[in-house]
């Protein structure tokens, strides 16, 4: 067999400018400034997503995030949206497997009043019973919503044997049981713990000056302190040693198989070959790949179908999954056909 052709290509370069400091207090803080538009963009991450979630508490961590901008110490829900508005500003919260986040687009001329949202958000956020509740009742109806919705059934059966015995078995948001019992208590002393100087990154970039931007983040966040806990990251995951056959029923017309192991995390050296595996076997675009193409496109099995392992790759490791979407008078043939167009590319 002859060997294949070497790909010939311009070598990639980054011109991305980016300045480092860290404060007393470990808060780690980049920059990257672009005078080109006058707008900035504040970026915070913190090590306390789901994998911080206590046994018996799912959700917790996604609800402390999702709290942030409800209330804080000098600013209520109703006066924190109307500074934003005024301000022309946009403001996102999110929450992940390994860490949660903030994001605000001001104006460069707001700078300062950025940097006072973000310290109230991460330091002096109050969590109110009231603003609470409504979230509660909002996530609820939307666990309740998915139930129904066979995709994700799927996807939180997969998920729970990936992840057993782990925080990222359960959805990020939680469980129904578990929602309805969270309170005030258990997202303050979850806030205390795991948000900190230690634990944060603040990212900076647009039209913003490195010395202008230590002095609004020394201003702000000089007197945070990291509290007397220790981090506990996730013990080593391990994939399972025998294959595990589940299903579960759902009163809907197609059958959705989802199939893979645990996978890699994002330093693993294969990682840019797995990118490029995945858009071959099953995560390019259109029928690109071979098995939207061959088992959607040619057979005519799948409504829908994918497969890919680097997407979900993190500190902790991903998920290797193949997906198809089809009748039940095709399962046996379509769950063949996905699992030989895998064994035919490894």
């Amino acid at each position: 067999m002859s060997s294949p052709p070497v790909l010939n290509h311009m070598p990639l370069k980054l011109n991305l400018k980016c300045a480092r400091e860290q404060l007393d207090n470990g808060l780690v803080l980049l920059i990257s400034e672009n005078h080109k538009v006058p707008l900035v963009s504040l970026n915070a991450f913190v090590l306390a997503g789901q994998d911080q979630n206590p046994p018996d508490k799912p959700g917790l961590a996604a609800f402390t995030a999702r709290m942030l901008d409800e209330g804080t110490e000098n600013f209520d829900y109703s006066q924190m949206a109307e500074v934003l508005e005024g301000a022309g500003g946009a403001l996102s919260i999110f929450s992940q497997r390994e860490l949660s986040g903030i994001n605000l687009q001001l104006k460069a001329e707001d700078l300062n009043l950025g940097f006072e949202l973000l310290a109230e958000m991460l330091c002096r956020p109050v969590f109110p019973a009231d603003r609470l509740e409504l979230e509660k009742e909002k996530v609820l109806n939307h666990l309740r919503s998915m139930e129904d919705d066979p995709p994700t059934v799927a996807g939180n059966l997969f998920n729970r044997l990936i992840y057993r015995g782990t925080p990222l078995q359960h959805p990020a948001l939680g469980l129904l049981d578990s929602v309805d019992q969270l309170s005030v208590s258990d997202l303050r002393l979850f806030h205390s713990q795991r948000y900190s100087p230690l634990r944060t990154l603040i990212v900076l970039a647009g039209d913003i000056s490195m010395e202008a931007a230590k002095e609004c983040v020394k201003t702000r966040f000089a007197g945070w302190r990291t509290p007397e806990y220790e981090h506990v990251g996730l013990t080593e995951l391990k994939r399972q040693e025998v294959p595990i056959f589940e299903t579960t029923t759902v009163d809907k017309e197609q059958v959705h198989i989802l199939l893979g192991h645990l996978g890699v995390t994002r330093r693993n050296p294969d990682f840019p070959v797995l990118q490029v595996l995945d858009v071959i076997l099953g995560s390019g675009p259109g029928f690109t790949s071979r098995i939207p193409r061959r088992l959607r496109d040619e057979q005519g099995l799948a409504y829908t179908t994918y497969s890919d392992i680097s997407g979900s790759a993190g500190i902790y490791p991903g998920r290797f999954a193949a997906y198809i979407c089809t009748s039940p008078e095709n399962r046996e043939t379509a769950l063949k056909g996905l699992v030989g167009e895998i064994r035919e590319l490894v």
